[in-house]
């Protein structure tokens, strides 16, 4: 039934997008015969909120991040992956080491753990190989960042919500090369962290090989 179906939606591209009958936008295939990827990114630190973020509006803090990941794809009968299709093509394990550095404060070291849910199978992918993923975890810090005690100073903490929000694109002669761009979000999420609206955020830019 699910060929059929991946089938008939090859049939119906090529009668909306003009694309070939095969249907060469299934890019989950990618991500499970390379199921390891190592990124690094690098991104700056913003004063504004999230939603302010997504809608452009920038006022840069004085510090940067950068960031080296290790992710690996669950396979397609891991039981969080079987829970979440086809809702979510592919699920990934992941985690960062961040140093964050800033005229304010010294060199300060992050740790992010997370899960990635990433969509990858894109009409477009024949000509620009992309994809879109959220990520959802937890984040320390081995010290109080300047930028969140300035927001709460009275309750910071050290260990937080991590959030990230992701787009990549690849040529489609070498998509396991990739670039990307990302939000980098630490917040108390809504108080779940007991750090009221302490929280950062970050924009930033890298680049992901994936191997397997």
């Amino acid at each position: 039934m699910k060929k059929f179906f991946l089938f008939f939606l090859g049939i119906l591209s090529s009668t909306i997008w003009g694309f070939p009958t095969t249907p060469y936008f299934i890019n989950s295939k990618l991500y499970d015969q390379y199921r390891f990827a190592a990124t690094y990114y690098y991104g700056i630190t913003c004063e504004d909120k999230l939603l302010r973020i997504t809608q452009f509006g920038i006022h840069r803090w004085p510090e940067h991040i950068q960031s080296f990941e290790f992710s690996h794809t669950l396979s397609i009968d891991n039981f969080l992956r079987r829970r979440v299709n086809p809702i979510v093509d592919i699920v990934q394990l992941a985690g960062n080491v961040t140093s964050r550095t800033g005229s304010h404060e010294a060199t300060i070291y992050e740790f992010d753990p997370y899960l990635a849910f990433r969509w990858a199978n894109l009409p477009w992918n024949r000509y620009v190989n992309t994809s879109f993923a959220i990520g959802e975890g937890v984040s320390y810090v081995t010290s109080y960042i300047a930028l969140e005690k300035k927001s709460n100073r009275s309750n910071t903490k050290r260990f937080l919500n991590y959030l990230m929000f992701e787009a990549t694109i690849a040529p489609p002669s070498y998509p396991r090369l990739q670039f990307l761009v990302r939000i980098h979000h630490r917040s108390g999420a809504f108080g779940l962290y007991r750090a009221k609206n302490a929280g950062s955020n970050v924009l930033g830019c890298g680049i992901r090989y994936l191997f397997d």
